[in-house]
């Protein structure tokens, strides 16, 4: 883990270590009952209760269904590379906008390239608002705050133009991580710069 991570996961976002290890055991429970299962089969929250080895009641404590919790296996498998789940599972929103002002937007972007039927399984999941809003955050860090994009200047973005642009590309990268053969990393990269320069420069004219 970076240091940086390490200083926002452990000092700025401290939290009970049992929240941590009882998230950490639901998301795993629930990558191993995707892994097994068919694509669109449903997965209950006593299965997913039942393979963690946890009562539903710690479940629901936890999660308000199975589609969060999907929303949480699929940014921990964005940083499977990056940081230990076992040390971020209570914070994994933070810790992907973290990931992305120091990496860059690229492995969001590529996200189930390497594991396609995992995650096409995953998706298959209703996942409800919550992941757009996760992607909503780790594009707009990306815009306006991150280190490792050294393509362009960071894009301002205010008011209507910052609500239009975000949602657009929420939009976008949601039918790439659908599509059979998306633009390449930096095609995506390109095309999103490019949105939201032309929603920011409508905005200042």
């Amino acid at each position: 883990m970076s240091e940086e991570m390490v200083t926002v996961v452990a000092v700025e976002h401290r939290v009970d270590p049992r929240v941590t290890r009882t998230r950490a055991a639901l998301i795993r429970a629930l990558t191993v009952l995707v892994s097994e299962s068919p694509k669109g089969e449903t997965i209950s929250m006593s299965a997913v209760a039942d393979q963690a080895g946890l009562s539903r009641q710690a479940l629901h404590s936890h999660y308000g269904n199975v589609g969060d919790l999907a929303t949480d296996v699929w940014i921990s498998r964005l940083l499977s590379d990056w940081v230990s789940l076992d040390e971020v599972a209570a914070n994994l929103d933070k810790a992907l906008i973290e990931a992305v002002r120091v990496r860059g937007i690229e492995p969001l972007l590529a996200a189930g390239r390497e594991d396609r039927e995992f995650f096409d399984k995953l998706r298959a999941i209703p996942r409800g608002e919550r992941v757009a809003e996760v992607i909503a955050a780790a594009v707009a860090a990306w815009l306006t705050e991150s280190s490792r994009d050294q393509t362009g200047s960071k894009i301002a973005l205010n008011g209507d133009a910052r609500v239009f642009a975000i949602g657009g590309m929420v939009a976008l990268v949601s039918t790439w991580q659908m599509a059979d053969a998306p633009p390449s990393t930096p095609q995506q990269i390109e095309m999103l710069r490019a949105f939201a320069a032309g929603a920011a420069a409508v905005t200042a004219g």
